[in-house]
């Protein structure tokens, strides 16, 4: 009497899957008693056949399926079949987030190739970059989207098929972010800092991550390391900033530059002029909490300003507004240098419009408004680096971020507490920053935290107490009013 042999071996379910390590007999050839090993997967009677490596014939087969003995060769073997079970048990619970699966899906996590042409790394990194845009992420899917062109541009359009990427390819286009590669012209192209070659292995990491998680590179060896003693692609760290800052008595030489028109004379008026107004903008960043020139371009003449007299601005910061509960709401103290700027470059204060019109013009679309903007900061930063080179002999690079820096740090070196600090920048937070400021920080409070950003002397203190609208102060502000004429 023949014996029964065993065809299947470690039968496993997941979801409206079954896989098994069995042998592959679909073959022509009748004369052929060795098989390829295989994983047979299972669903709805449809198979797919995945080849683990190695040919045995139906009677080996069997007899590894049962062998017990542990000193044996056989049992080595059936070792193997047990680690690749569960190698792809594990594969299997990663693909498709919980969802059934399909043969596809499986199909293009073991091997990395779809048979959708239109699904691919490619395709995902570009979806990540629709789906920013489509929640208003606008600069952080531009930074996808650049990097994605340093991707092609590095290793050419074609170079990626469906999910087949690696750590070789990777480090490729690493070392062409750093060294550059020749274009057809023998130009070198390509090549960038390591902020920005750091900024792009990042989103690249995203991708592959999102990748991992739709089960799509579930096969594939992790590549990214932020260490470099791993034979991995290793991302660099950014260039710190904390020296991207002017101290106070800098900011307060740049204020002077500004109220006393310290301009050359063989500057021509218009150009004078623009480097006035970019100044003032800087100015302006600065001592509006640091905020950036998207937050400067909308800012209006709100109700919260004519309630206050004029005495205070009230602004969402654009970065973070969709991501807290309330919205990055700010409370801008308009202390008397800030008055004197917005006096001679701000526009009428009238209600509802907006405090500086002409940083973006006529510009409706987000995307007009990101133009508007991205044009004004590079004439900010130009024209800084001239003034602070010609006029006051500084070598500093400034830019617009520097002001937000210089808020920071000058606040921290004068001693302010943090939390105000945190609170008045719009970082996020799950309360309102604006009730916050209410119960913590009133706007006296405010006013004599912000006046420590420029040092303009007691003579400047006793105009701004002059000037101050006494009518309209607070019971609580007017005696530190008297504390201070006091002291």
């Amino acid at each position: 009497m023949a014996v029964k042999l065993t065809t299947s071996f470690g039968n496993q379910i997941e979801r409206n899957c079954t896989m098994a390590i069995t042998l592959d007999k679909r073959t022509n050839k009748k004369d052929r008693v060795k098989f390829p090993l295989s994983l047979r997967f299972n669903i709805n009677r449809q198979r797919y056949y995945h080849h683990l490596g190695g040919n045995f014939s139906e009677v080996e087969f069997s007899e590894i399926c049962n062998i017990r003995q542990s000193k044996s060769e056989k049992y080595a073997e059936k070792k193997k079949w047990l680690s690749a079970l569960e190698q792809y048990s594990n594969l299997l619970r990663g693909i498709g987030n919980g969802r059934p699966l399909s043969l596809e899906m499986i199909r293009s996590a073991i091997t990395g190739v779809s048979d959708e042409p239109d699904e691919s790394f490619i395709s995902v990194w570009q979806q990540t970059i629709d789906d920013l845009k489509a929640h208003d992420r606008f600069t952080t899917g531009e930074s996808y989207e650049c990097a994605l062109k340093s991707f092609k541009k590095i290793l050419g359009e074609n170079k990626v098929v469906g999910f087949q990427i690696d750590k070789a390819l990777l480090e490729e286009w690493n070392e062409g972010m750093k060294n550059g590669v020749k274009d057809r012209n023998g130009q070198i192209v390509g090549k960038i800092g390591d902020t920005t070659r750091g900024i792009y292995l990042r989103s690249c990491r995203v991708i592959w991550n999102e990748c991992a998680r739709r089960g799509l590179l579930a096969n594939a060896e992790y590549p990214f390391s932020n260490r470099r003693d791993n034979d991995l692609v290793v991302i660099p760290k950014g260039n710190t900033r904390k020296a991207e800052f002017l101290d106070v008595d800098k900011m307060t030489e740049l204020y002077k530059v500004f109220m006393e028109k310290r301009y050359p004379a063989k500057w021509p008026k218009d150009f004078t002029a623009n480097v006035n107004f970019s100044l003032g903008l800087f100015l302006v960043q600065y001592l509006c909490n640091g905020f950036n020139l998207a937050d400067e371009g909308e800012l209006t003449y709100d109700d919260y300003y004519f309630a206050t007299n004029g005495r205070a601005f009230r602004f969402n910061r654009q970065k973070t507004a969709g991501r807290s509960e309330n919205g990055a709401e700010v409370i801008i103290p308009i202390i008397e240098p800030l008055k004197n700027i917005l006096d001679e470059i701000a526009a009428e204060p009238k209600k509802g419009k907006r405090v500086f019109p002409e940083i973006l013009k006529e510009a409706v679309t987000d995307e007009e408004k990101r133009q508007r903007t991205r044009m004004e900061n590079q004439n900010v930063r130009k024209r800084l680096q001239i003034l602070c080179k010609e006029v006051l002999g500084w070598e500093e690079a400034v830019s617009g971020t520097w002001a937000r820096h210089s808020f920071a740090t000058n606040l921290r070196n004068a001693g302010v507490e943090m939390q105000y600090i945190s609170e008045c920048m719009g970082h996020s937070t799950q309360k309102s920053v604006t009730a916050l400021y209410l119960a913590s920080f009133p706007l006296d409070k405010q006013f004599e935290y912000n006046s420590k950003l420029l040092n303009l002397g007691d003579s400047s203190q006793e105009e701004s107490v002059k000037k101050e609208d006494i009518q309209n102060m607070s019971k609580e502000e007017m005696q530190a009013l008297l504390m201070k004429l006091l002291k």
